[in-house]
């Protein structure tokens, strides 16, 4: 080693001591929450939660500790934290779906026939539906019918509380159905927006190379990609769908059928208390 660098050497081992002397003797001054200050070779008790200044020997400041600034530092990096997690959850479904619609469409061709399918279903849950609203139309203009016979009679007689129950009904029912009607309407651009999306990803993944369509679903390390193979993922949940549909138009008949049946009790049920109530 030469003469130079010994002397640089000896001189930095030199001023560690100093270092540490200059160190040990920083003294800590803040102001408390009294407004008062408050001085010490340790963070006095009173500047906890406050803004700490650290002196040297001469008084000058040669370092200001700020709590909030901590908290702030500590609150950012716990949002990136979240926005990190939050951008890993999305790119793992997108990575999911992408294999997902690979594993169940081996063509364009493939989308359009379960569009048509998804399409032919709901226009016949749509026919239905407008039959039960054309049979509910129906019985509401016979009950009218009925209705005019007491309202001819100038107000000397009442319509009956049962017809009166039962045209409550009637409008509930249609109400009803005219809703279900209207769902089904809206499913259809439901059903074009989810097979639209379903053609342009497969346009994309279909378009790369293997290399690239692997990078894309996560599968870059050795794993062979393909497209290749049929799947009746989508011809189940068709199928599954269908067969919750007619479950909900299940419950609500039988729904409609208990509520008819308990109007017909009350009406009977008042009809014999008026009779009871007439004096023999």
């Amino acid at each position: 080693m030469s003469p130079k660098k010994l002397v640089i050497l000896a001189a930095a081992l030199a001023a560690v001591p100093l270092l540490a002397e200059a160190q040990s003797m920083s003294t800590y001054r803040c102001q408390g929450k009294d407004g008062k200050k408050y001085y010490g070779n340790t963070v006095p008790p009173q500047c906890y939660g406050r803004l700490v200044e650290q002196m040297n020997a001469q008084g000058m400041v040669i370092r200001r500790i700020d709590p909030e600034a901590g908290e702030k530092e500590s609150a950012q990096k716990e949002a990136e934290r979240e926005a990190k997690a939050k951008l890993e959850a999305a790119t793992r479904e997108s990575t999911r779906r992408d294999r997902a619609l690979l594993a169940t469409y081996t063509s364009e061709k493939d989308i359009e026939e379960q569009r048509a399918r998804a399409l032919a279903d709901n226009h016949k849950a749509v026919r239905e539906a407008e039959q039960r609203v054309t049979e509910h139309r129906k019985k509401r203009a016979g009950l009218d019918k009925e209705l005019e016979f007491y309202n001819d009679k100038k107000g000397k007689s009442k319509p009956p509380a049962k017809l009166t129950e039962e045209i409550r009904q009637a409008d509930f029912d249609i109400k009803v159905q005219e809703e279900t009607l209207e769902k089904w309407k809206r499913e259809v651009v439901n059903i074009n927006a989810k097979y639209d999306d379903d053609k342009k990803r497969y346009q994309i993944l279909s378009g790369k190379n293997p290399a690239e369509r692997a990078a894309a679903l996560g599968m870059d390390k050795g794993v062979t990609v393909t497209t290749k193979g049929p799947s009746s993922y989508d011809e189940q949940r068709a199928k599954s769908d269908a067969q919750r549909r007619a479950s909900q138009d299940r419950y609500e008949a039988e729904r409609l059928d208990r509520e008819r049946e308990d109007a017909r009790r009350r009406a009977q049920y008042e009809q014999q208390r008026r009779q009871q109530q007439q004096p023999r």
